[in-house]
């Protein structure tokens, strides 16, 4: 098992929708989450891959 890298981009981009209900009013959240004002859920989205094989 491979361990995150800790260094590279950090800024956090930004969401356009809730990923549960759809809504688009999103505010960030702590260090690295949003919060959907409309269903007042608190989520983070974090990339995993990319389609790039190498």
């Amino acid at each position: 098992m491979s361990e995150e890298p800790t260094s590279g981009r950090t800024r956090q981009l930004p969401v356009f929708h809730c990923p549960y209900c759809g809504d688009e009013d999103l505010t960030p959240h702590e260090d690295s989450g949003w919060r959907c004002s409309a269903c007042l859920r608190a989520f983070s989205v974090r990339l995993i891959a990319t389609g790039v094989q190498g």
